[in-house]
């Protein structure tokens, strides 16, 4: 029979540094992950939002460029309003914001359900096959671990988010043939590239944190649903009410002053009282318009949502509240305040949601350390 030698084996291969052991990790991670015909299905879907964007952009430009090309759609276009067709490089940036804020949002609410696909399972097989001593055999530390985890996410959310701004941003520069275009939005992608690292941080820390609490995966997808729909719901219902119980309260006011005057046979004093309940009723609905704007800096309920919290934070990273006030000027006076409450989202300070995601990195960071501790034990 053979003998082999068991004694020592040169590696000839080629070693890497300490600071890239988690990058195996993350190798093997998307790997596994791509082989799922239900997440490559779903990378597809996830992209087609980034098309509306670059088309957005592309049409944009040949909108300031007054191009040939879009002059049979340009009556299509009225609903932008005049001042915006007549001069579209004084509103570039406004638009170029609310583009990529409502790409944003969409990836957001779609990164949800991605996370929900890849993420349950980071640890949680790991814990039920007991893999873990395997892991921690190798020259490889719980951070060396979390990152070559959390790296899984960061690749996924990355290509769906990431890539995306980076595409229609080249495109849209491509399109626009304007110098001054580069100056003018190189902030609205550095916000967008920081909020995905935000999306990746805060929504990554948590999952790997619920994939180490159970080694069934369909209990951290339940978790996970839980956390992101239901949270989500409660702060809609929440608003939702206090919006209802501001109406009500605004419409017995109207109520009150509801009644117009009543025909005494003097023709002009009835015009003239008519014209006078007409404009205090203007007056009136207006007051309400901005009585409910200023109380909408100061609503808390949205906090209870996981997704409003981000989507907060996106919104002061772009300035998308700033770009609606900005297009709200080409809006009549006494429809801002309606205008405005329509577009913008939320507007409570944006660290009272930047504190709540703090708060829950914390908590996922002190998670990870309670359940992996005891693995840096194996040498």
């Amino acid at each position: 029979m053979p003998i082999f030698d068991q004694g020592y084996q040169h590696w000839s291969g080629q070693l890497s540094g300490h600071a890239w052991r988690w990058l195996a990790i993350t190798r093997h991670g998307v790997r596994v992950g791509a082989k799922s015909r239900i997440v490559r299905i779903f990378l597809l879907i996830a992209w087609l939002p980034a098309l509306g964007l670059v088309a957005t952009l592309c049409l944009w430009g040949l909108i300031e460029r007054q191009s040939d090309l879009i002059s049979s759609i340009m009556p299509m276009l009225a609903f932008l309003g005049r001042t915006i067709v007549a001069d579209p490089k004084h509103y570039r940036v406004e638009v170029w914001t609310i583009c990529y804020d409502y790409f944003l949002l969409t990836e957001l609410r779609l990164s949800m359900i991605l996370i929900l696909l890849i993420g349950p399972s980071l640890i949680s097989q790991d814990l039920r096959f007991n893999a873990l001593p395997l892991y921690f055999s190798r020259p490889l530390g719980r951070l060396d671990y979390f990152l070559g985890k959390l790296g899984v996410i960061a690749v996924f959310l990355g290509a769906v988010i990431i890539v995306p701004c980076l595409l229609a941003y080249v495109l849209g520069l491509a399109f626009s043939l304007d110098g001054s275009i580069f100056k003018d939005t190189l902030g609205i992608l550095g916000a967008s590239l920081l909020y995905g690292l935000v999306i990746v941080l805060s929504a990554g820390a948590l999952i790997l944190a619920l994939s180490s609490l159970s080694r069934n995966s369909r209990y951290i997808a339940l978790f996970w649903l839980g956390l992101w729909f239901v949270s989500g719901v409660v702060g809609t219902v929440l608003d939702g009410v206090n919006h209802e119980q501001q109406r009500h309260a605004h419409f017995q006011q109207a109520m009150r002053t509801a009644r117009p005057p009543r025909w005494t046979g003097d023709r002009q004093q009835w015009q003239r009282e008519q014209r006078a309940w007409q404009q205090a009723q203007q007056k009136m609905w207006a007051d309400i318009q901005t009585e409910e704007f200023e109380s909408a800096k100061r609503d808390w309920r949205p906090l209870f949502s996981y997704t409003m919290n981000l989507s907060r934070i996106g919104q002061h990273l772009l300035g998308t509240n700033h770009a609606w006030q900005e297009m709200s000027q080409v809006q009549p006076p006494p429809q801002r305040p309606r205008f405005l409450l329509t577009f913008m989202g939320p507007q409570y300070p944006w660290y009272w949601s930047a504190g709540v995601l703090i708060g829950l990195f914390g908590l996922s960071a002190w998670i990870l350390n309670a359940k992996i501790k005891s693995l840096d034990r194996l040498k």
